[in-house]
Order: structure tokens, then C-alpha cells, then sequence
């Protein structure tokens, strides 16, 4: 199990890291051509702020997963450096298990149909003539699906220290 949980995080970790390695420089070229390509050929349909919206949200969502996996989400640390070992390993157990995974499960199912749904219509952007609409809605998921992975490594690890102790 310990594998396991350091396998997830690492895959976790790997995707937050590669999506921003790829996604910022996207956004600054991105944001660098928006107003050239408006000004001298699209006029005022330019494709590159639907990318560099979409490029934004990668990069944010799979932050999320990213974040848990490197410990760098938000906790009380107030009050967990008060509590012994067993009662954080606990807390984070039940945390995960009961708040952070029924919340992905929720938004990885409800998310993927939506996207999905805004594929099969063609959905688009009110300003827009491209269908791009289902590729924002499928990052969603995406990212909480990550999330759910981090979660899963989370309260292996504290399972498998509450039984350790």
C-alpha cells in the first residue's frame, strides 16, 4: 500500500508540474498573439482567448491534485500541531474519506457528462464560431479526478500509520 500511495502522488505531482511546464509558456504566447491576430486577421474573433481560457484551466485543475499530493493544501496547522500523531493521521483519514472523495466521485461523474453532453451539441462560446465549450468542462473532472487519486494516497498513508503506531 505504501507503493501505492507513493505511486499516486507521484503521478498526481508529475501532472501538475508537466500541465504548468506546458501551460504557462501556452499563456504568455497565447496572450502575446490575442491582440496581434485581433488586429490584423480575425478582427474580433480571435482563437486565442478561448485557448489560453482553456490552457488556464489545465493548469488549474490539475493544481489541485498537485497541491494535496505535495502537502501543500490549506490545514489548521494551529490546531493540528497540537494534537499527537494517531489524532491527525485520523482526522486526515476521515477527511478524505468521507469530504474530499465523495465530493471528486460527485464532480468527476457529473463533470464528465456534461462535457460530454457539450461535445455531442457543439456547444460554443456566445462570442465564438468554434466549439470548444466541452474541452473547459472536461478539465474539470479531469482535475478532480487527480484530486481523488491524491486523496486515495492520503488516507492510504494514514491508514496505514494509524495501524503502525
Amino acid at each position: 500500500m505504501t507503493r501505492l500511495a507513493a505511486w499516486l502522488d507521484t503521478a498526481c505531482v508529475n501532472a501538475g508540474v508537466a500541465l504548468a511546464w506546458f501551460g504557462i509558456p501556452l499563456l504568455i504566447v497565447f496572450a502575446a498573439l490575442e491582440p496581434l491576430a485581433r488586429w490584423v486577421v480575425w478582427g474580433g474573433d480571435a482563437p486565442f482567448g478561448e485557448a489560453s481560457t482553456v490552457a488556464f484551466l489545465a493548469m488549474t485543475m490539475t493544481s489541485f491534485g498537485y497541491a494535496y499530493a505535495a502537502g501543500f493544501h490549506v490545514r489548521l496547522d494551529i490546531l493540528s500541531r497540537r494534537f499527537p500523531g494517531r489524532l491527525n493521521d485520523a482526522i486526515e483519514l476521515a477527511g478524505a474519506l468521507l469530504i474530499v472523495l465523495p465530493l471528486c466521485a460527485l464532480i468527476v461523474l457529473d463533470g464528465t457528462e456534461s462535457a460530454w453532453r457539450s461535445l455531442q451539441q457543439g456547444e460554443r462560446w456566445a462570442d465564438s464560431s468554434r466549439g470548444l465549450q466541452w474541452m473547459v468542462r472536461a478539465w474539470i473532472p479531469i482535475g478532480f479526478l487527480l484530486l481523488g487519486l491524491a486523496a486515495i494516497a492520503s488516507a492510504l498513508r494514514s491508514l496505514l500509520s494509524l495501524f503502525r503506531r
